[in-house]
């Protein structure tokens, strides 16, 4: 025969399990909850990338897509980065709505890492958020998002052949 307090403290554990067996349960549905999110919210960004990659392969030979870009000012571009047929590294430029599609080999301008560390140098900024290429005036740019020194979000537009900057907005 068990005694009150050997009672006590079964009904205590079984409480405690219960507890920590509901915890795991909310905290799984969260992750679920949250991961479901997450695939629908980036859903829009992964078909205009698998448009993107078909129509690359269809106008510029693209077999190795790597880096997805969007570039969004009076319109807004997709690119993708990659290799042609040839083992050429290419940008492919593709408007969101119809137009032109521009194919251009890497080496024929800047890259995004020699745009960033051009505006490192420059800036010196805090953090640089995003570089894309797109098309600006009917040329075609990089644009770099960063934050300041004082932490204030500013663009830069930057030729892709030349590197000559095109338009600077700061302190926003």
């Amino acid at each position: 025969m068990q005694s009150r307090r050997e009672v006590q403290r079964d009904r205590q554990n079984r409480s405690t399990g219960q507890t920590i067996r509901n915890l795991l349960i909310v905290i799984v549905a969260i992750i679920v909850i949250m991961g479901i999110f997450y695939l629908i919210s980036n859903q829009p960004r992964s078909a205009a990338r698998r448009q993107t990659v078909s129509i690359a392969k269809k106008y510029a030979h693209l077999k190795d897509p790597e880096s997805f870009y969007i570039y969004n000012r009076e319109s807004t571009y997709y690119t993708i980065a990659g290799k042609n047929d040839k083992d050429q590294p290419i940008l492919v430029i593709v408007p969101q709505h119809g137009g032109n599609v521009r194919v251009l080999k890497q080496n024929s301008g800047l890259t995004a890492q020699q745009v960033i560390q051009q505006v490192r140098q420059k800036y010196n900024p805090q953090k640089v958020l995003k570089v894309a290429p797109g098309v600006f005036n009917d040329k075609v740019v990089w644009e770099v998002t960063y934050r300041n020194q004082k932490g204030q979000l500013c663009y830069e537009l930057v030729n892709f052949k030349t590197g000559k900057v095109i338009q600077s907005i700061n302190n926003l």
